[in-house]
């Protein structure tokens, strides 16, 4: 039995695994993801670099497995695209997906119909979407984009360098805004309304799909076996979610780091207007045909780190530690998490973070649990919102990253939301993901359900205390619902304040 490999190419690091079948690690290795930032705030990337990243981890990787088998390849990518001529070479550096220099030009299609394109499409129109930032290369660089053939997800890319066949995987094509979610192919009306040909698109590939054989200059670039099969991947955290073991709906993924990642599977798109007010996401999956919902807390660790860093404080657990020692309800202090928007439940980019109820009382252990506890109630409205909107229960939260390793935040989300919370370690999980659904391919698994019942990790399970989350919902719902009405115009004031005195 050879191994299966996985690619992730992230926008911080490329990596790559090697696992059999049961998910045990054989070889990894990883190189520093290539993104030139810059003064105004944009951030890019040279796709010559990545594939030089990537074929380096899976030269290493090969390396450290020689004489052995590998019975497929599969990528996983963060959500960017990119724009290459009729030689397979860049025009354009790709823009990562957090340069939101496309904001107007996001904002521009308004007219079209925001309702229109989210019905096709599942997403609201944003400047993360990747077909904002081909209109942004195609009015302000049109010199290359008279050279563009091609334009690929990131994913498809590396899948192209190592096969010379250009396929999109549904799950990164999803995050162009310009496909089509019933009919699984580009939306002829979207490119339309950009100016953009068909033509120019790679074709739509189901996860798990072989795209074609490693050639044998990939097989010379890393180090592999020529013919070597390799089949389409996905967006890194659809994978992920697949390595957790993520695969019906009633199962949820939350995804706690420097953000968090609420995401939950579906049978069907959740693309009604009351969905799209809310600002989620709902789009393909990388399993089984199915959709997911996705809401976002987009700062979630990273408010902990900013206290930790800005206050010179102590460790994680000992700050945790101190925040165990104070009641529910954190002695009436309550914490905004919005330090860097809101996405989720309406979008609004001027919401900031605040703390309220302070006193000469409060204590660094005070904040601390006020911290966690907003952080508890974001996540509580998102999942009941989305269990209303889609009308499925959710059954259990999967939850991985780097809160999943505090037992004393996993029993909070599981108090708070009232649904049993799950830890998962996981390693590497976009990678991994990326490598059981080459597995599928290569008839490895059977089936999703099989590859999820033979790749297992050690979990431990918290169950709400009942009495806890009847405390948690009272303070809810008298007060935490109150507070982001109570200063929505208030924060709207402040960003114009701090928009006018930038740069004083």
């Amino acid at each position: 039995m050879g191994y299966l490999l996985g690619i992730d190419a992230g926008s911080t690091n490329y990596k790559a695994i090697a696992c059999d079948a049961a998910g045990r690690f054989l070889a990894s290795a990883r190189r520093p993801a290539n993104t030139k930032y810059h003064e105004n705030g944009w951030a890019e990337t040279s796709p010559e670099l990545i594939w030089e990243g990537v074929a380096a981890c899976v030269a290493e990787v090969a390396a450290q497995l020689p004489g052995e088998t590998c019975d497929g390849i599969a990528v996983a990518s963060s959500g960017e695209d990119v724009l290459l001529d009729g030689a397979v070479q860049s025009v354009y550096p790709a823009i990562r997906w957090f340069d939101t220099r496309t904001e107007a030009i996001a904002s521009a299609w308004e007219p079209f119909g925001r309702e229109r394109i989210y019905r096709i499409t599942g997403i609201n129109p944003n400047p993360v979407a990747s077909i904002t930032k081909m209109q942004w290369i195609k009015r302000y660089v049109p010199e290359a984009w008279a050279r563009a053939r091609l334009w690929i997800p990131i994913a498809g890319f590396i899948s192209l360098k190592l096969t010379g066949t250009a396929r999109a995987p549904w799950t990164n094509a999803c995050r162009s805004m310009a496909f089509d979610l019933n009919r699984r192919d580009w939306s002829e009306e979207i490119l339309a309304e950009a100016g953009i040909e068909r033509s120019l698109l790679a074709e739509p590939i189901r996860p798990g799909e072989q795209i074609g054989a490693l050639t044998a200059a990939a097989a010379a670039a890393t180090g592999l076996k020529e013919g070597t099969p390799v089949f389409a991947g996905g967006v890194d955290y659809a994978c992920g979610t697949f390595a957790t073991g993520i695969i019906h709906p009633g199962q949820m993924l939350d995804s706690t780091g420097t953000s968090e990642q609420l995401l939950a599977i579906l049978d069907a798109p959740e693309i009604s207007s009351a969905s799209m007010e809310k600002n989620f996401t709902s789009v393909a999956y990388v399993v089984n045909d199915a959709y997911y919902i996705m809401g976002m807390i987009v700062a979630s660790g990273g408010i902990f780190e900013w206290f930790k860093n800005t206050f010179a404080c102590e460790s994680f657990d000992l700050l945790v530690d101190e925040a165990a020692r104070e009641p529910i309800g954190a002695r009436g202090c309550m914490m905004l998490p919005y330090f860097s928007g809101r996405h989720t439940m309406g979008s609004d980019p001027a919401a900031r973070g605040a703390f309220v109820g302070l006193t000469r009382a409060t204590t660094r252990g005070t904040f601390v649990r006020a911290i966690l506890e907003g952080l508890c109630y974001e996540m509580h409205s998102i999942v009941q919102a989305m269990q209303e909107l889609s009308g499925q229960s959710v059954e259990s939260i999967y939850a991985i990253g780097g809160a999943a390793k505090s037992a004393f935040w996993m029993q909070m989300k599981a108090d708070v939301t009232g649904i049993p919370v799950r830890s998962k370690d996981v390693p590497e999980a976009a990678a991994l993901g990326a490598a059981m659904l080459a597995g599928l391919g290569a008839g490895v698994y059977t089936s999703p359900e099989d590859a999820a019942a033979r790749v297992q990790f050690a979990e431990r399970q918290y169950t709400p205390d009942a009495a806890h989350h009847a405390q948690y919902m009272e303070l809810y719902e008298t007060l935490n619902r109150a507070l982001y009405p109570a200063l929505r115009e208030f924060n709207a004031a402040v960003t114009r304040a701090q928009g006018t005195n930038e740069g004083k």
